[in-house]
């Protein structure tokens, strides 16, 4: 079975735990990637700040540019587990079951509590095909979460194209309450 440290990235972008969300969000977009590994001077993993993380903020109405990225444990904006990691001496199998049990894309490679790599699905995906049944699983439960008939969603009305935070599926379409009311 393939090795970590056979199809890990060895370069990691990094951030500070007092870097702000808004800067973490700029070297994601400068550099194309979705997350960041959170270190201080020991260059000690401590955490991952992604996309998603921001995204939850902007979404609450918190402004990024004034949360810093250690904020989000403080303020219970990250639910997720503190820090997954694996070893580069790890096998492709085990790290995927280990991402989807704990709902992650990407971890850091530590060897001996030092960062050493990242490993994404992306470069599972890319040696081990055979593993998109196992990713898969990820994906299944995603689609779950997703409102089924009855239930209420947050976005845009699909019949006035105004935002509300409880759309309602009537037919094919998600509409809010002003347009359900006028059916």
């Amino acid at each position: 079975m393939v090795k970590v440290r056979e199809v890990m990235k060895r370069e990691v972008m990094k951030v500070s735990p007092q870097a702000t969300l808004a800067e973490a969000a700029r070297i994601m977009t400068n550099n194309r990637v979705g997350s960041l590994v959170v270190v201080e001077n020991s260059n000690r993993p401590k955490d991952m700040v992604t996309e998603s993380d921001i995204t939850t903020v902007v979404a609450n109405g918190l402004d990024p540019g004034k949360i810093k990225v250690s904020d989000l444990r403080k303020k219970k904006i990250k639910k997720r587990p503190r820090l997954v990691s694996v070893s580069p001496d790890d096998n492709i199998l085990q790290v995927t079951k280990l991402m989807v049990k704990n709902g992650v894309q990407r971890v850091p490679v530590l060897d001996n509590g030092k960062l050493k790599g990242i490993i994404a699905d992306k470069e599972i995906l890319l040696i081990s095909p055979e593993l998109i049944e196992i990713l898969s699983e990820k994906l299944k439960e995603r689609v779950s979460l997703v409102p089924g008939f009855g239930e209420k969603l947050s976005g845009m009305c699909e019949d006035c194209g105004g935002y509300s935070d409880r759309l309602t599926q009537s037919g094919e379409q998600w509409v809010c309450p002003q347009c359900l009311a006028d059916e």
